[in-house]
């Protein structure tokens, strides 16, 4: 029965350069966990809201306006979702799902981004980690840990047997 868990086994058979490069990118992968959390608490805590006065929209860029909130608060900066023909229309009046400092244009698409980036954070980890522990066996540093691990449960007079009979067949 093996006491030794797969990540102990997976570090053993890494070199320590490999150790501190997996380190680093499953660290990054917590990058995408919080983008997620920060669109899900948008979906949430966010209100509903209509711009006030014009939108701003640059051509294949983004769009910028002002918002009143419920509770007389005003917002402004970029509405991501907005097409470029609320600017050549001069709309006004545009329905958003708001905060203080951000918009979008249709609520639904904070949690899609949310589910793309918990997605993408799955399996990039799941890569991360097929990649170090298949070189982790290419290594070859795994096998003799595993030998290694073998003489110590054997004792030392079975190594010490096994030694003398390696002697014993050069005479």
């Amino acid at each position: 029965m093996r006491s030794e868990s797969w990540g102990a086994e997976l570090l053993s058979g890494l070199r320590p350069l490999s150790r501190v490069v997996l380190s680093v990118f499953l660290c990054g992968l917590a990058v995408p966990l919080w983008f997620a959390g920060q669109n899900t608490y948008r979906f949430v805590e966010g209100h509903h809201a209509k711009t006030e006065g014009y939108v701003h929209c640059e051509s294949g860029g983004p769009c910028y306006g002002a918002w009143r909130l419920p509770g007389g608060q005003r917002g402004n900066g970029e509405i991501r979702g907005l097409p470029f023909a609320a600017d050549e229309e001069l709309l006004t009046d545009v329905p958003l799902y708001a905060g203080r400092d951000w918009a979008v244009a249709d609520r639904s698409s904070l949690l899609a981004d949310a589910a793309w980036e918990c997605a993408g954070t799955g399996i990039g980890a799941a890569l991360t980690l097929s990649i170090a522990w298949n070189r982790s066996y290419s290594s070859g540093s795994r096998d003799d840990v595993c030998r290694q691990r073998q003489r110590r449960r054997r004792g030392h007079a079975s190594t010490a047997a096994a030694g003398h009979e390696r002697g014993r067949g050069r005479t």
